[in-house]
């Protein structure tokens, strides 16, 4: 097969090179379509159910909502699991399924599920936006010298279905704001003295909105359509409704209330720098859509809607732009992709000694990624900083390199005499070495087998880097095969290239003295690389632990919980000063806090809940304050002073997907399950206790679900029945006239505003005066509230979280100045050792500790199967589990440059680093590969064993330096970066650089060492 194939292309070299240029054309197309993120999408196949029923307490929203819909979801095909949050006025659950389930899927079964479910009559159960953790790509305020409810309005009718109509929008959430509402203050003593009572005035209200159609009338030649038109259009209207008549005299609702415009009761408040209250949007891109092509049709957007929808003065002022954070970071891979390349390239000129040569090595790099991306654009892979930061120019290339190398050699030891000649010549050389690359090639792709068989969050983070290199990888192998040797036929013929370079001559001199000492001192020469193993494996050992490090998104966000309970403006003087604090800090460049939660209920969060979005200026200019963690460091300082609040310092992106997955903001999680809310909350706060002295812990608290104040009726049911009342009649009597009820709307255009109709604010604003609210009785009479129902004044739940159909309390912290995983086993250690649960109680320990745990658990299974299928690999390579087994026993090595790499750079053993070692194996053996080859090559050749280890080693010295240093090069600048989303990468590319350090001097050193022990007897054939 391989002989068919480089034959074919050096006989038809310009069918090569049309194709070559073909994929050249559709790479760049491939490239131009790709999704292009700053961080995967690591969120699982979800569902989120939102049901709002206001005014309505914690435990009635479980009882009533959350627990039947519960039932009905579960058993769902493809659900792994199910969690929810009940609380004032709003019920959320959250379906996660695996991942042979499609969103579309999901959502249908949810939806098909939905509709057999037994919720309250004024409940509407809806699905969230088909959105991910990532999906917040733009964030805008409304500015102009309107009215709060005027802005909000605008937001609500004309920017969110503007913006609604841009493709692969997904929803548009509002945050901040009031909304318009008519509101029917009615006083309770004029209903009295009328002898009314508060139902006829919201029956009133309801029936004198409305239009009717009476078909059509034939007048002459037309037919004329007949309509009945009766509805409001003004607080007038409203005010002018009648509710009876007393002798002839209506009697209206500006009688017995006032009718006003006002705004509903406020759910969230959203502040911006210096102004203490907006109106803000944010805008979700659909799930699986590429965010940079949504962005560029949204600005769009934003300029037609500051142009031609909004009126004079208002505008759209937009402050977050997912574009940005992408920018950078891509600015980053391209910055270490630039700088690799143009290491890799020094390398080839500098050991080829020949430019034509290095260029045609070098133009395998860019067709390589091009052939890459037309893969990855039909396996619909996404191309992130990890996918594309991980890849390696050096290891790309350097099947090109050997067999460029190869050419050279044969070049200039017999010269050919022609074209037909140096074709023959090549073809031969192609077909020797093509074996061996093709076998280091498909070694490597195995070696990434562990990364494939990764689940959950892991395998959407690194699955596309292994793809996307296994692509490359892939396009290096065929245009190995193909385009090298007819560039090579058509630059190098009739050319004489000198075989030694300066750079060759200057590594023999210096590798054969070192391969003749360890040659003569085989004994030592192991010993030596056994000692530096041990010594490399007991320093692994104590190096820390983490899922992944954090990527620098410019930004911290701050989420702030205060007491449970807290009005509204109580929080708003809270949110004040710690926006002005961080805000005081120069390194910050804008500041933007939102507090309680949006209209639509997208965001499960009460009064006692602030965030604050900090938007940091470059580094460049922060001054005396080294890093984040420092500003971090400060802020927290200052803010700690504030009483009765607990802090968490996270990063947009990164709390939104520690939420989504978890279902606690928090980058590790401690959940107790059990039935009792008392019990959860009292072992949480021992939990917390234990936890706090464990070095390394910040930002530590409870989820707070006790604590809300309370005003509980409880109905006395012989007293109501005396009057003839039922509890439906109290209960009705205690939402209406109390918490008010919308009975219509008003069409205004094409905007809708609710009409409301309670008692005036004076006979529903004091204990005493809630006690008097009347009841109206069957027989005409009236009776107090508080003569038919018991007014208990006490705390009850804030919210009630649930997992796995039972409830739970979460205990959340983030870690600094420590590894994660030591911190994990000695927060477990204390926790199991003072926090003692009761029978029906567990605790379970999540977040990104979870995903390293599982992530880990999957690698020390499937790593000794890869290593398996590589001896296989080897062994049909060779024909010999000896050659097999020598080229495995030399892999251990490689850990002792990739442990002291991550010890002397301060870097713990995340998933990151371990996959850098699973990349290094690879890149290992193909050293290994072509060094054991050779050797036989020359024994093959009737050299004998002392002779055939030494030519071989020497011969092999320029393409196992090259293939190493090349490979090395190429991800130095990941390893050393520090630009934004350099963290991720750093591990992995630190990993391989040192790796390769020891592992190419190894290699060159200890393999023909082992080889000479473990080589095959003279009687045995030696395989080619």
């Amino acid at each position: 097969m391989l002989r068919r194939i480089v034959r074919f292309a050096l006989r038809q070299r310009v069918l090569v090179l049309a194709a070559t240029a073909a994929l050249a054309l559709l790479g760049v197309r491939a490239f131009a379509g790709l999704p292009v993120e700053a961080f995967p999408d690591v969120e699982d196949i979800h569902v989120q159910v939102i049901s709002q029923w206001p005014g309505h307490a914690a435990e009635e929203m479980e009882r009533s909502v959350t627990l039947p819909i519960e039932r009905q979801l579960n058993g769902l095909p493809y659900l792994t699991n199910l969690r929810s949050v009940s609380m004032f006025g709003l019920s959320v659950v959250t379906l996660t399924f695996e991942d042979a389930a499609t969103d579309y899927f999901a959502r249908q079964q949810t939806l098909e599920r939905l509709q057999t479910v037994s919720l309250p009559a004024s409940v509407t159960p809806q699905l969230a936006p088909l959105a991910n953790a990532i999906g917040e790509i733009y964030r805008y305020t409304l500015a102009g010298p309107r009215s709060l409810t005027d802005l909000k309005a605008f937001e609500d009718w004309t920017v969110e279905p503007a913006y609604r109509t841009v493709p692969g929008v997904a929803d548009v959430v509002s945050f901040g704001g009031q909304v318009k509402q008519y509101q029917v203050d009615v006083d309770p003593a004029k209903l009295r003295s009328y002898g009314l009572t508060l139902a006829q005035v919201e029956q009133a209200v309801a029936a004198a909105n409305a239009n009717a159609g009476g078909g059509y009338l034939e007048h002459g030649f037309e037919k004329q359509a007949v309509r009945g038109v009766g509805l409001f259009t003004s607080v007038d209207d409203i005010a002018a409704v009648p509710v009876a008549t007393r002798d002839g005299v209506p009697i209206r609702v500006q009688d017995v209330g006032r009718a006003t415009l006002g705004g509903a009761p406020r759910e969230g408040i959203v502040a911006k720098d210096t102004a203490d209250d907006v109106v803000e949007g944010i805008i979700l891109a659909r799930k699986g859509q590429n965010a940079l092509d949504v962005l560029k049709r949204v600005r769009a957007k934003t300029t037609q809607i500051n142009a031609t929808l909004l009126p004079p003065g208002v505008r759209l002022v937009p402050f977050y732009d997912r574009a940005d954070l992408v920018g950078h970071t891509v600015r980053t891979v391209e910055e270490n992709l630039a700088f690799g390349a143009i290491l890799v390239t020094l390398v080839l000129v500098v050991f080829l000694g020949d430019w034509r040569s290095a260029v045609i090595v070098g133009a395998v790099i860019p067709l390589s990624l091009l052939g890459a991306f037309i893969l990855m654009d039909a396996e619909g892979v996404s191309a992130n900083l990890i996918s594309l930061g991980a890849v390696d120019f050096g290891i790309i290339v350097d099947a090109a390199v050997v067999m460029v190398e190869a050419f050279l050699v044969r070049l200039a030891l017999t010269p050919p005499a022609g074209d037909v000649a140096q074709r023959h010549l090549l073809a031969e050389v192609a077909e020797r070495m093509g074996r061996p690359i093709v076998f280091s090639k498909l070694i490597i792709i195995t070696a990434f087998l562990p990364i494939f068989t990764f689940q959950r969050v892991e395998k959407r983070i690194f699955s596309p880097m292994a793809f996307t290199l296994s692509f490359a990888l892939l396009g290096s192998l065929a245009l190995s095969l193909t385009l090298v040797p007819v560039l090579a036929s058509l630059w190098l013929r009739g050319q004489r290239v000198e075989q030694r370079t300066p750079a060759t001559r200057w590594l023999e001199r210096v590798y054969r003295p070192c391969l003749e000492w360890v040659l003569d001192r085989p004994r030592l020469t192991l010993g030596i690389a056994s000692v530096a193993l041990v010594l490399a494996l007991a320093a692994g050992t104590r190096l820390g632990t983490e899922f992944l490090p954090e990527l620098d998104e410019g930004n911290i966000w701050l989420t702030v919980t205060l007491p449970v309970g807290i009005s509204l403006e109580r929080a708003k003087d809270i949110e004040r000063q710690i926006r002005h604090t961080v805000l005081g800090h120069p390194q910050v460049r804008q500041v933007t806090t939102q507090l309680g939660r949006p209209d639509d209920g997208t965001d499960a969060k009460g009064a006692n809940n602030l965030e604050v979005y900090a938007d940091l200026k470059s580094h460049r200019e922060w001054g005396s304050v080294r890093d984040k963690d420092e500003l971090t460091a400060r802020l927290y300082a200052e803010l700690a002073t504030i009483p009765g609040i607990d802090l968490n310092f996270s990063q947009y992106i990164k709390d939104n997907v520690e939420e989504a997955l978890s279902g606690v903001k928090g980058e590790l999680v401690v959940k107790i399950f059990g039935p009792d809310l008392d019990v959860l909350q009292e072992k949480a706060e021992e939990t917390r206790r234990a936890m706090a002295g464990v070095r390394g812990v910040a930002d530590l608290g409870v989820e707070q679900q006790f604590g809300q104040p309370q005003l509980r009726f409880q109905i006395d049911r012989a007293a109501a029945a005396r009057y003839g009342l039922t509890v439906r009649d109290v209960d009705d009597a205690i939402e209406t006239a109390i918490g008010g009820r919308a009975v219509t709307q008003l069409l205004d255009g094409s905007r809708v505003f609710d009409v409301r109709v309670r008692y005036a604010a004076s006979s529903r604003s004091s204990l005493d005066a809630v006690r008097h609210v009347a009841l109206d009785t069957p027989d005409g009479r009236t009776a107090p509230l508080g003569s038919v129902a018991r007014l208990v004044v006490g705390e009850g739940p804030s919210r009630i979280s649930r997992e796995a159909n039972e409830r739970r309390i979460a205990v959340k912290c983030s870690v600094r100045g420590r590894d994660q995983g030591s911190f994990v086993a000695e927060a477990q250690r204390r926790v199991a050792g003072r926090v003692a649960l009761p029978p029906g109680y567990r605790v379970v320990w999540g977040g990104q500790f979870e995903n390293q745990r599982r992530a880990m658990a999957r690698l020390a299974v499937i790593v000794p199967t890869s290593i398996a299928l590589i001896f296989i690999l080897l062994f049909s390579a060779f024909g010999s589990t000896k050659y097999a087994s020598l080229i495995l026993v030399n892999l251990p090595f490689a850990l002792i440059g990739g442990i002291a790499a991550l010890w002397g750079r301060h870097l713990s053993l995340s998933v990151s680093a371990a996959v850098g070692f699973i990349a290094l194996f690879g890149i290992s053996v193909q050293n290994g590969v072509l060094l054991v080859g050779e050797f036989n090559r020359v024994r093959e050749a009737g050299a004998a064993l002392e002779e055939a280890v030494r030519r071989g080693a020497m011969e092999r010295l320029r393409p196992v330096v090259m293939t190493a240093l090349m490979a090395a090069l190429g991800l130095l600048p990941a390893a050393l970066s520090r630009g934004v989303g350099a963290e991720t990468t750093r591990p992995f590319a630190s990993v391989i650089v040192g790796g390769l350090v020891s592992s190419t001097v190894l290699t060159l050193l200890l393999l023909p060492v082992l080889y000479r022990l473990w080589h095959e007897e003279p009687k045995e054939d030696i395989p080619g």
